[in-house]
């Protein structure tokens, strides 16, 4: 009885730890603003990461124009904790947004977060000269955690 006890208990093991893996999938919640909320064109973005893995770090997008192109809103945010970033919108922005939760790996990250200042620092100058490029395929190899959509008030 103890021996096919122990049989059953390991022939079940491998079933176990593909399960357990299963699990530790990477995994965010946006707790603000929530789905449908309307928010000013500035506010605070806030939520949780868990289960991302350590060659991967986490970033705020926001898919701009038809084709959806990925907008980092945030600098690499460290995974497996709660996160607040502040987040800025055009004054000519409106209607419904999107904010998407991804994981990045790091050598890519580094990537987006160098595009994100080269744009910051080409807006704050007053966009003169020629828009920083970015390749859009580096963005392939990110994983949607989860997304939000809101709208913005109206500008006055």
């Amino acid at each position: 009885m103890k021996s096919s006890l122990l049989l059953g208990l390991f022939l079940a093991w491998p079933g176990l730890s593909v399960w357990a893996e299963e699990d530790k999938k990477a995994e965010a919640k946006i707790r603000s603003p929530r789905a449908g909320e309307t928010v000013e064109h500035w506010f605070v973005a806030k939520g949780r990461t868990k289960n991302v893995p350590e060659d991967q770090v986490v970033i705020l997008f926001r898919p701009v124009g038809e084709d959806g192109f990925l907008f980092p809103l945030s600098e690499g945010i460290k995974g497996n904790r709660s996160f607040s970033e502040k987040i800025y919108h055009e004054k000519t922005d409106e209607g419904i947004q999107v904010i998407q939760v991804r994981t990045v790996p790091v050598d890519i990250a580094r990537k987006v977060i160098a595009y994100r200042r080269a744009i910051l620092k080409w807006v704050d100058g007053g966009r003169k000269g020629t828009q920083p490029g970015f390749a859009p395929g580096l963005l392939e190899s990110t994983v949607r955690l989860t997304e939000v959509e809101y709208e913005l008030e109206e500008s006055e």
